[in-house]
């Protein structure tokens, strides 16, 4: 070969999926001796010919050759080796192989993510094994999901930490667009780098960045509808509902709500203003459009790379009033000076725009779940109706269609991120990194209350004003900031001695700052719905606000050693300390430990073919936790404590909280054993962790007796709880000609348990009186309940039974006396259900057949139970309404085997079966299927002559399937909000394409 045929070829290699420089990677030319290494930074330069073969080999990667033609600059992905599909991960301030990680680390990438409609990236970690993410409602822009690693192991905040490219952000404005891989650290041997906020796991999200490569544009957009999943199945029937009004004030020993005349009245009356049935569910929800466009260019040279994106969401809401844009923004710029330098800048944006009515969701939710048959919409003249017929509990109609149309609450939110790092490598290779993070968030609050008036039809010219909450024609602004700053420095040192030992070092200190302000504004007295601004009120005006910080720094470190790839060791340890605490309690320390055993790498197993990974994992460390209210070390002054003096009102200023000025970190120890096994050239991947997460000293209020100044107890160290179990994840992968499939599924069980409360029993209250408790030896935010044994059928049986009630007769629930007294009270009342499940899992199913694909997600969650109440779960609650279920399945004389009781009025505790007991908690468990995805790749023949390089068309259904033995409202809900007076979840039918030009 002439000298003068040879060209010079740059490039860079990197992992498929996590899209992670390798270095270390060999790239030869095929059938030469020519060939190098690739950098630090995975960067490569050789010399080839036209038509030369490059091939680029890397331990446990499959070799990858790229023909050379005319290009000067090629780039390289290396996917995971059929042989062991042990991948980069990304880990705490770095990466690791895959097959060297002794942690509990489960990954997400961007391929599991694409085309589904996540309108909030908290979504992207549904169906990870170990991981319990609820959705609970899908309310535009408000439908974040709550996520527990490992349970709940604390009374406090329960949230992971989330970092986005290594600076703590929110979730809610990341586009899921932008996510590249997703790490989910479970244990303490991967977390404990992060210590001062780890104890609840850490999420790390690395957004994508360009490669070097001519500009690539990417366009990927959808079109979607949306259906409330479940709503209640309520009685329209005027007659009817006004008929199981009358037989509960016949029950309950009151007089008639609705006299016979009344609904003789009803029955006979044609004019749909004065005698409507309405459905006030029909009304207010309706299917709801939604769109989503994305835009991303990349693409790079030598000298730099760069990925820039920009993302459009608009999402109308299912129920009436409700509705969400979203504008994001994220750019990654990396320069490279030299093989030693290198600087980047990236930064990440959103802005939402979102609307609801007065007083928010909540407020129309529960004006939904009130209003009634009898009551009237619009009116023939087009005014809004006012009901004639009124009901104990519910003189006062709120109108939901008036509700949700006239004034509304406007939200406003921007968050950027910005991420500045620069990179220099020193002699002996030794990685220096100093990283300055800006989270920078903005709120806007608007809410305006209009002055609407109701018109009875049987009285038109007598209007009344609608209530609302607060009930005044009045404007209410509010503005919250927020500025955190990190800043990071990091040294790695990575080194091979003797062949056969690999080490590698990292040392790091960072600083970071919560400045958080707020400001507020209210006033009344407008003349008119027109005038909405602050400056046209005239009364009442009242303005407030309050800024805040904190600070952390942290001291924290990393050592890697494995001997010839088989025996592996590591050690992290963080250093904290937090403002959150007093001087002389403010440090704290978490260590872990890891050890990992390569078995299939021994000489004896050589001869097990089958065999190709088999890898045993153990891990031990401790992490911290600090997210109590700043200052609860101090005793806070409260302003307000007014005092009247001979009838004259002195302001004045007192202590009402108690504090304990030596509170310090709860603490968090995890152990956890794990195995990993790949069989047949790891088509077959099993993952199993068994675990044990304690936590000791929670900071937590305590109570303290009445006589000692009727004082707030103080917040202090003293509670435990632990959560115990195992995860168990299995994937196989294969083809049959042209079919290739994957499918996979997981489970993971968590035992909760409160381990240490003092002696304490702590309880939880609503208008029934104690419903939910937390105590010593039973999983956190237990239910505490009577146990029902069944319905009563006869007054023998009634007189035969423990004494419950004056009022007990046939048709009431019958309760189990516990310790046999003789009578039903609080003394009979247990530890019941749970409202932490047991068991989480999932399954998924990835299909593709020439040019076609089609995937299934599917999570379920088990042993998890909820008391539904207030409107609708219990019949006529307060003069609310009824379900079908509920009407048709009551008992009665003549239908003594009904699924329910007698009717009965349930208002503030008042009837013998609005009781605490097992017959109203329900089995939340589910089964649904999250997502269901059918692609088609246009083939390349049809679109190489447009400059097109990829189209692919797909259809997607979300949350269409559950499968659950609760129906009153969507299972997956916030367990411990027991009204249903939640956003339900929507279920999304989507269209769209991807196109890669």
């Amino acid at each position: 070969v002439k000298a003068q045929n040879l060209i010079e070829i740059k490039g860079t290699v990197i992992d498929s999926l996590s899209r992670v420089t390798l270095p270390g990677v060999s790239v030869i030319v095929k059938g030469t001796k020519s060939g190098i290494s690739t950098g630090q930074n995975g960067e490569f330069i050789i010399k080839a010919k036209k038509g030369d073969v490059l091939a680029a080999s890397f331990v446990s990667y499959e070799i990858k050759e790229v023909i050379v033609g005319d290009q000067n600059v090629i780039n390289i992905e290396l996917s995971g080796s059929s042989s062991a599909l042990e991948r980069v991960v990304v880990v705490g301030y770095g990466t690791q192989r895959k097959a060297n990680v002794t942690g509990s680390i489960a990954t997400v990438d961007a391929e599991f993510l694409e085309n589904r409609p996540l309108t909030n990236s908290s979504q992207a970690l549904q169906g990870v094994s170990g991981v319990y993410v609820n959705q609970a409602g899908g309310q535009p822009g408000a439908d974040n999901a709550s996520i527990r690693i490992r349970g709940i192991g604390t009374l406090n905040n329960n949230n992971p930490l989330v970092l986005v490219d290594g600076i703590e952000y929110n979730l809610r404005d990341v586009n899921p667009n932008d996510v590249e891989t997703i790490s989910v650290l479970k244990d303490a041997a991967s977390a404990s780098i992060y210590g001062n906020r780890a104890a609840n796991g850490v999420v790390l999200i690395t957004t994508k960045t360009g490669k070097r490569e001519k500009l690539k544009i990417e366009l990927n957009s959808y079109f979607g509808l949306q259906k409330a999943t479940y709503l209640p199945d309520v009685v329209t029937n005027s007659v009817d509902w006004m008929t199981s009004r009358n037989m509960t004030a016949i029950n309950d020993g009151q007089p008639i709500v609705f006299s016979n005349a009344q609904i003789e009245e009803y029955k006979n009356g044609s004019d749909p203003d004065i005698y409507p049935n309405t459905d006030w569910y029909d009304l207010m929800f309706s299917t709801a459009p939604m769109q989503e466009h994305h835009l991303r260019l990349s693409g790079g040279t030598d000298m730099a790379t760069f990925s820039v994106s920009l993302g459009y969401l608009n999402q109308e809401g299912v129920l009436l009033g409700t509705n969400a844009k979203k504008y994001s923004l994220s750019s990654n710029v990396v320069f490279k000076k030299s093989d030693r330098l290198k600087f980047g800048a990236l930064i990440n944006g959103s802005f939402w725009d979102r609307n609801e009515p007065v007083g928010g969701a909540s407020a129309i939710m529960n004006a939904v779940t009130r209003a009634l048959p009898i009551h009237p919409n619009i009116l023939a003249n087009g005014r809004y109706g006012d009901t004639w017929l009124v009901t104990p509990g519910h003189n006062l109609f709120r109108h939901p269609v008036a509700s949700a149309l006239e004034g509304g609450q406007n939200n406003k939110t921007q968050q950027a991120l910005i991420n500045l790092f620069t990179e220099y490598i020193f002699p002996l290779d030794i990685k220096y990194k100093v990283t300055l993070g800006i989270n920078k968030f903005d709120g806007y609050d608007r809410n305006f209350t209009p002055e609407i008036y109701l018109y009875n039809p049987k009285q038109p010219n007598v209007p009344r004003t609608l209530r609302y909450d607060p009930p005044q024609r009045s404007v209410q602004r509010s503005n919250n900031s927020n500025l955190n700053t990190s800043f990071f420095q990091t040294l790695n040192w990575t080194k091979k001695i003797a062949e056969r030992n690999n080490v590698n070092l990292l040392f790091g200190f960072s600083m970071e700052s919560f400045y958080n302000s707020n400001f507020n504004a209210y006033v009344e007295g407008f003349l008119g719905n027109e005038l909405t601004e602050l400056n046209a009120g005239t009364i009442n005006k009242n303005v407030g606000g309050t800024s805040s910080n904190s600070r952390l720094m942290s001291y924290f470190g990393r050592a890697n050693y494995s001997f010839s790839d088989k025996y592996l060791f590591e050690f992290n340890f963080r250093y904290d300390g937090s403002s959150r605490f007093a001087k002389g309690n403010q440090w704290g320390f978490f260590p872990s430990v890891s050890a990992g055993w390569r078995v299939d790498q021994e000489a004896f197993m050589q001869n097990i073919p089958s065999i190709s990974n088999l890898k045993l994992r153990a891990s031990w460390g401790r992490l911290g936790n600090q997210n109590v209210p700043l200052y609860s070390f101090l005793n806070n002054i409260n302003i307000s404590q007014n005092t009247s003096f001979n009838n004259t009102v002195v302001a004045g200023s007192a202590i009402t909280t108690l504090s304990d000025p030596n509170i310090s970190w709860e603490t968090t120890t995890i152990s956890n054993i794990g195995l990993d096994l790949g069989l047949w050239k790891n088509k077959l991947e099993i993952n199993v962790d068994v675990f044990d997460k304690v936590t000791t000293d929670i900071l937590s209020r305590i109570n303290i007796p009445g006589q000692v100044g009727n004082l707030v107890g103080p917040i202090t160290n003293l509670y435990g709880m632990s959560n115990k179990g195992f995860e168990v994840g299995t994937s196989y992968h294969n083809s049959i000609r042209n079919l290739k499939y994957k499918i996979g599924a997981n489970v993971a069980y968590v035992d909760n348990n409160v381990d240490f409360l003092n002696g304490a029993v702590q309880y939880r209250t609503n208008d029934f009186g104690n419903i939910s408790v937390i105590k010593e030896g039973y999983p956190v935010n237990s239910w505490y309940l009577l146990e029902a044994t069944g319905i009563f059928q006869t007054v023998d049986e009634v007189k035969k039974h423990a004494y419950q009630n004056p009022t007990t007769s046939p048709g009431d629930l019958k309760y189990r006396d516990v310790n046999e007294d003789g009578k039903i009270d609080i003394n009979d009342m247990r530890v019941k259900g749970r409202s932490v499940p047991k068991y989480t899992y999932g399954f998924n199913m990835d299909f593709n057949y020439k040019g076609f694909d089609l995937s299934a997600l599917l999570q379920g969650v088990q042993g998890i139970d909820i008391y539904p109440w207030f409107n609708l779960a219990f019949a006529n609650y307060n003069g609310a309404g009824i379900t079908k279920e509920h009407w048709e399945n009551s008992w009665t004389p003549s239908n003594p085997n009904a699924k329910y009781p007698r009717f009965f009025e349930p208002k503030r505790g008042t009837g013998i079966n609005a009781q605490n007991s097992t017959f109203w908690l329900k089995d939340a468990s589910y089964l649904r299927l999250k997502n269901l995805q059918l692609g088609y790749n246009v083939p390349s023949k049809f679109i190489t002559g447009i400059n097109i390089n990829k189209i692919r068309v797909y259809v997607n259904a979300q949350n269409y399937l559950t499968f659950s033995k609760y129906k009153l409202t969507d299972p997956e809900k916030n367990i411990e909000l027991q009204s249903i007076l939640e956003y339900p979840t929507t279920k999304i039918i989507t269209i769209g394409c991807n196109v890669i030009f």
